[in-house]
């Protein structure tokens, strides 16, 4: 689930045998229960804002790992320097040896593992959102930096279900734009999950808050309150690391603490180092929003933990 954020969707090729048979018809509803399983960050009567694919993994198992080696690397090369280098420096080829270990622990290391992990988890957005407008039927993805975002219509656009490049039997939801049967951009839009079914009930709740209106999918949100918070406080990193044990594991949350606590510090620094998307102005003014909506749900600033463990599963 890595391939779109640390590795680019393959583009300039037309859609997969798999890709093309999941695609979605707008107009045909699917057999599932509409649920937005905790990919819900705003809900009006003009838009709604979908949480990115990668949100689920800034700052988790991968780039803990990846920080606690590069600071062991880096102790070790100050270990060498002080334990070897320093008291046996006679001038010779050895010492010479000795001086590119330690200069490949201390600056290649932190380098390279800059270079192919951590450059895309700090400094850079807390998260990337999708916004779905169905008032002028267009899809908006924001992308940062000097391009902002990137729209397509919602009749043109072409929806299906990804798979995991890795773990194969990872699914999500996929937008690819597609232009003389070639695919010149490809973003994924909310949770992955291992279950299709999930995948095509946030597709079913995206297809008729657009088709039929936010009516017929506000009742479908638990208790109309969202469940997922892009606050990057501790509190909320916490939740999310323990809503992402599953219900199988909450109850273990306390044994396993030792393990969860560097996970909750890594996510925490990741999104901290981050900023929040702003939408480039010519969004805004395309997504004005009803002062009065009755329909605006609020957003929460702590994330549900019970409510998140089972939209998460």
């Amino acid at each position: 689930m890595f391939t779109g954020w640390m590795r680019e969707f393959p583009l300039g090729r037309g859609l997969s045998p798999h890709e093309d048979a999941s695609r979605f018809d707008a107009h045909a509803p699917q057999s599932v229960t509409p649920a937005e399983r905790a990919c819900l960050v705003r809900f009006n009567s003009t838009y709604i804002d979908l949480i990115d694919r990668r949100f689920r993994l800034r700052g988790m198992v991968s780039t803990t790992v990846v920080l606690l080696g590069t600071l062991g690397l880096f102790l070790l090369g100050f270990f060498l320097l002080f334990t070897v280098v320093i008291p046996n420096l006679e001038g010779d080829g050895w010492d010479w040896v000795m001086y590119a270990m330690v200069a490949a622990c201390v600056i290649g290391a932190p380098a390279l593992f800059w270079h192919i992990t951590l450059r895309y988890e700090f400094f850079t957005y807390v998260w990337y959102p999708t916004r779905f407008n169905r008032r002028n039927r267009t899809v908006y993805f924001f992308t940062g930096g000097k391009e902002g975002a990137v729209s397509v219509r919602w009749d043109e656009a072409v929806f299906y279900i990804g798979r995991g490049t890795s773990e194969e039997f990872l699914r999500d939801l996929r937008c690819s734009i597609i232009e003389d049967h070639v695919v010149k951009r490809t973003f994924a839009v909310g949770h992955y999950f291992d279950d299709e079914l999930k995948i095509r009930a946030i597709w079913e709740f995206l297809r008729r808050y657009m088709e039929d209106g936010p009516a017929e999918v506000v009742d479908t949100i638990d208790g109309r309150q969202m469940n997922l918070s892009v606050v990057p406080s501790l509190r909320n990193c916490y939740l999310f690391v323990v809503a992402s044990l599953g219900p199988a594991m909450l109850s273990a949350r306390f044994i396993l603490m030792p393990l969860l606590l560097p996970l909750v510090l890594c996510r925490w620094l990741v999104l901290r180092s981050c900023r929040m998307p702003v939408w480039p102005q010519w969004v805004e003014e395309a997504c004005a929003i009803d002062a009065d909506d009755p329909l605006r749900l609020v957003e929460t600033d702590v994330m549900a933990q019970e409510q998140a463990v089972a939209s998460s599963t």
